[in-house]
C-alpha cells in the first residue's frame, strides 16, 4: 500500500501491508501565538492522564510532563545552537500552534506483534526569533504510553547551509528515581557494557536508552527515535542545583561541531516511554511509531528466522578466524552447520573468517574472495539443497572508506550468488573520510544509512555489529533486521571470569531492547564449555539460555552453540522451529534487575520464558494469556540438582496439561530460568 497521508495528520502504513482502520482528524485551526503562549500550550494523550505543557519563559521554550498528578519531567528548556547565530534558546516568540490527531493501525513486516496501533495527539509549536528572523518549530506527539518531540527547521532564507554546535534539550527528571544506564562514551564499544543501577541524582552521564522507576512506581525510558543524518544523543547532568536534571549531549564530529545540515531539517525525536509496570515499557511501540512508514515497495524478500554458524567456537578459541590447521570456516565445517540448521529449522548459516585476510590484523580484506579452504559455490549449493541461506560476514575492522567505496560491487555480487544476508562489523575503530572518528557521530550515522540503502537496492538483509544504537528505523527499513549495541553472549569471554552477571539479562528488555532488536546470540547450552582453557564461562544455567528466546527479541535470532554441543543436550529440542517473529507479546511479572517473565504467541503456539538474577526465587505465573481450551505445556527447567555456579547443565523436561485458569509455580535457581512451549490440545 503506497498511500502517503498528510504528515501533519497521520503517518502512513507500512508499504505492502494493509492499513487497518486509519483515522485522522484535520489539523485544528492555528492558535494565536503570544496570547496562547502566555497561558501555556497543553497537549493531552488521546485517552488517559498523560499531559505535556509548553511555555515560553523569558524567550525560551520550556516543557513539562505530568501524569496522574505526578511530575515526570519538571520545567525543562528546549532549543538549539547554530554556528555564528544567536542561540535558539533566547529571544523566541510563538507565532502559532497547530494541532492534529494521529490514529492508524499498521502491520510490521516482522516484529513482536502482528499489528501496531499508532495513536497520538500532535501539536506543532511554531516560533520565530525576531532579532534574526530564524524560525524553529517544535513538534510534540503525546501517546497513551509516552511522549515524542523533535525540532524542525523549516526552509527559510539565510539557512541554506548551517551547523549545529549544540542541542539544548533538558530532562528535569525525579532525582530520587532509581535508574539503569550505561555511562556515555564515544568509544566503539561504549554500549557493550553492563548497566548500572543508581539513584538518578547520582548519574553524571548516560547513553540512551536511560531507564528509571520513580518513587511512585512509574517507569520511564528516555531515548530517541528516527536517528537519521544526525549524531547520537547522550545525556549529561546539567551541573546546576537540580539533581536529576539531564541535558542532551550530542556526539561531536572531528571538527568539534555536532551536525552540518542543509535546508529544511527535522532532528530525531526525543522520547519518553512511560508505563505503570516495567512490562509496559517492553510492550510499547512508541519508538517505532515515531519513525516513517516502510520505504520499500516490495518486502517479500525480507524474512525473519533463526540462524546458526561458525561463531561461538571462534569466541571460545576452539577454532580460528585465520587460515591454518585450526581454521573454523572451512567448507566441511560450514556444511556441518548447514546440517544443524536443517535439523533446527533455522533459515541461515553464518561463517565468520570465510573471506581473504579475515582475522589477524583484519587488514586488506577482500569481501568477495573466499579462503583457499572455503569453497563458496559448493557451500551455497549445499545450503540451497538443504533449504538454508548464507550470511556473509563483512568485518571492516573500522576501515570504512574502502567498504563504502565498494558497497555496490560487493552487494551486487552477493545478490548474483543468492546471498541475502550480511553481518557487518566495525570493531575497534571507524576511519571514514580519512579520519578516525566516533562510531556515533553524524558522518558515521550517514554511513550506516548508506549501507542500508545499498542493501535495499540488492535485496540484502543487515545484521549490524559495532554500529549505532537502534531507534526504530526498522519500521522504515525492515531489512535492517537486528544489530549489536549490547553486552551480548561474547562478553562472557571478555568481561572476566564473571562474564555477564545474571541480573543483566533481566535489565536488557527495559533498556537496550527499547530501541529495537538486539543480536544477543543466545542459546549456548553447554555453558561451561572451555576448550581453550580461557577460565571463563557463560554465567547462567542451560535452562536460562532457552528462556532468553522469549525474553529477547530479534528477527534474526542466533542459535549460538556448536553442532556437537546441541546434539549432546536435551534442551536442543526446545529450539527446533523456534519463531523469530511473533503475533503477540506480553511481559508479565517483571522487576528490572531481579526477574523477567515474558510470553509470545506465534499462530496457536505460546512460548514463555522466565529468568532470574543472582538469587533463587519462586514465581507464580497465571496463564490468563492462553486461549480457551486445554494446552500441553512442554516445560524445560533447571533440574533439582542444578546450581548456577557448580552444576549448571542439568535440565528437567516434563509436560503437563494447563488452561488459562492455571497458575504455574516456577522455581528458578540463581542464574537460572524456565522455558515453556504451550500447544493447544
Amino acid at each position: 500500500m503506497n498511500s502517503k497521508p498528510n504528515r501533519r495528520t497521520v503517518l502512513g502504513a507500512t508499504v505492502g501491508a494493509a492499513l487497518v482502520g486509519a483515522v485522522a482528524t484535520a489539523p485544528a485551526a492555528a492558535a494565536a501565538g503570544a496570547g496562547a503562549a502566555s497561558r501555556g500550550v497543553t497537549i493531552r494523550a488521546p485517552r488517559g492522564p498523560l499531559r505535556v505543557t509548553v511555555h515560553l519563559v523569558d524567550g525560551r521554550l520550556r516543557y513539562e510532563v505530568t501524569r496522574r498528578g505526578e511530575t515526570l519531567v519538571a520545567s525543562s528548556g528546549l532549543g538549539l545552537d547554530l554556528a555564528e547565530r544567536p542561540s535558539l534558546t533566547e529571544g523566541l516568540e510563538i507565532e502559532s500552534v497547530e494541532r492534529a490527531t494521529v490514529d492508524e493501525t499498521w502491520r510490521p513486516v516482522w516484529g513482536p506483534d502482528a499489528t501496531v496501533r499508532n495513536h497520538a495527539s500532535e501539536c506543532v509549536v511554531r516560533t520565530v526569533q525576531p532579532a534574526t528572523g530564524t524560525r524553529l518549530d517544535v513538534v510534540f506527539r503525546v501517546f497513551e504510553d509516552g511522549v515524542g518531540f523533535r525540532y524542525r527547521l523549516p526552509a527559510q532564507e539565510g539557512l541554506d547551509r548551517y551547523t549545529v554546535t549544540a542541542e539544548r534539550t533538558e530532562f528535569a527528571l525525579p532525582a530520587d528515581a532509581t535508574s539503569w544506564s550505561l555511562a556515555a562514551g564515544t568509544d566503539w564499544n561504549a554500549d557493550e557494557r553492563h548497566y548500572r543501577r543508581a539513584p538518578l541524582g547520582e548519574v553524571a552521564t548516560a547513553q540512551t536508552p536511560l531507564t528509571l522507576a520513580t518513587a511512585r512506581g512509574t517507569h520511564v525510558v528516555v531515548h530517541e527515535a528516527a536517528l537519521v543524518d544526525y549524531p547520537s544523543m547522550t545525556l549529561a547532568a546539567t551541573g546546576d542545583d537540580r539533581p536529576g536534571a539531564l541535558a542532551s549531549e550530542l556526539i561531536s564530529l572531528p571538527d568539534g561541531n555536532k551536525a552540518h545540515l542543509e535546508g529544511a531539517f527535522s532532528t530525531p525525536w526525543r522520547t519518553l516511554t512511560i508505563g505503570d509496570r516495567a512490562g509496559d515499557l517492553a510492550e510499547s511501540h512508541l519508538i517505532e511509531n515515531l519513525n516513517e512508514p516502510c520505504a520499500l515497495d516490495d518486502t517479500s524478500w525480507i524474512t525473519a528466522g533463526t540462524y546458526v554458524g561458525v561463531w561461538w567456537e571462534l569466541q571460545r578459541r576452539d577454532t580460528t578466524w585465520t587460515e591454518g590447521p585450526r581454521h573454523g570456516a572451512t567448507t566441511a565445517r560450514v556444511k556441518e552447520y548447514i546440517d544443524l540448521a536443517r535439523e533446527a529449522g533455522a533459515s541461515h548459516v553464518l561463517a565468520e573468517g570465510w573471506n581473504t585476510n579475515a582475522g589477524g590484523e583484519w587488514t586488506g580484506q577482500d569481501f568477495l574472495t573466499p579462503r583457499d579452504d572455503f569453497d563458496l559455490p559448493e557451500v551455497l549449493r549445499y545450503a540451497e539443497a538443504n533449504g538454508v541461506r548464507f550470511v556473509a560476514h563483512n568485518e571492516t575492522r573500522g576501515f570504512v572508506d574502502y567498504y563504502e567505496e565498494h558497497l555496490d560491487t560487493i552487494f551486487g555480487r552477493y545478490a548474483e550468488l543468492g546471498i541475502d544476508a550480511i553481518k557487518t562489523g566495525y570493531a575497534t575503530r571507524f576511519e571514514l573520510g580519512g579520519v578516525n572518528r566516533s562510531h556515533y557521530d553524524q558522518e558515521a550515522v550517514r554511513h550506516y544509512q548508506r549501507v542500508i540503502d545499498a542493501a535495499a537496492r540488492h535485496r540484502i538483509m543487515i545484521n549490524a555489529h559495532e554500529a549505532i544504537k537502534p531507534t526504530g528505523l526498522a519500521r522504515t527499513h525492515p531489512h535492517m533486521m537486528t544489530g549489536e549495541g549490547v553486552a551480548g553472549m561474547e562478553q562472557h569471554n571478555y568481561m572476566g571470569k564473571d562474564g555477564n552477571p545474571p541480573e543483566q539479562a533481566t535489565i536488557l528488555p527495559f533498556t537496550r531492547f527499547m530501541g529495537g532488536p538486539a543480536d544477543y546470540t543466545p542459546g549456548v547450552l553447554n555453558v561451561t564449555w572451555d576448550p581453550a582453557g580461557l577460565g571463563t564461562r557463560v554465567q547462567t544455567t542451560s535452562a536460562a539460555q532457552l528462556a532468553l528466546y522469549t525474553v529477547f527479541f530479534s528477527p534474526l535470532q542466533m542459535l549460538a552453540d556448536t553442532p556437537e554441543n546441541y546434539r549432546a543436550h536435551p534442551g536442543f529440542a526446545y529450539l527446533t522451529d523456534m519463531p523469530a517473529s511473533w503475533d503477540e507479546t506480553r511481559f508479565l511479572d517483571c522487576e528490572i534487575g531481579d526477574h523477567t517473565v515474558a510470553a509470545r504467541r506465534k499462530g496457536d503456539l505460546w512460548y514463555l520464558g522466565a529468568i532470574t538474577d543472582e538469587h533463587d526465587r519462586t514465581l507464580r505465573v497465571p496463564l490468563r494469556f492462553l486461549g480457551r481450551g486445554r494446552y500441553a505445556a512442554e516445560i524445560y527447567q533447571d533440574a533439582a540438582e542444578t546450581t548456577w555456579r557448580e552444576n549448571p547443565l542439568p535440565i528437567d523436561i516434563r509436560t503437563e496439561t494447563v488452561r488459562a485458569s492455571t497458575t504455574l509455580r516456577l522455581r528458578l535457581v540463581a542464574g537460572g530460568g524456565t522455558a515453556i512451549r504451550f500447544r493447544p490440545l
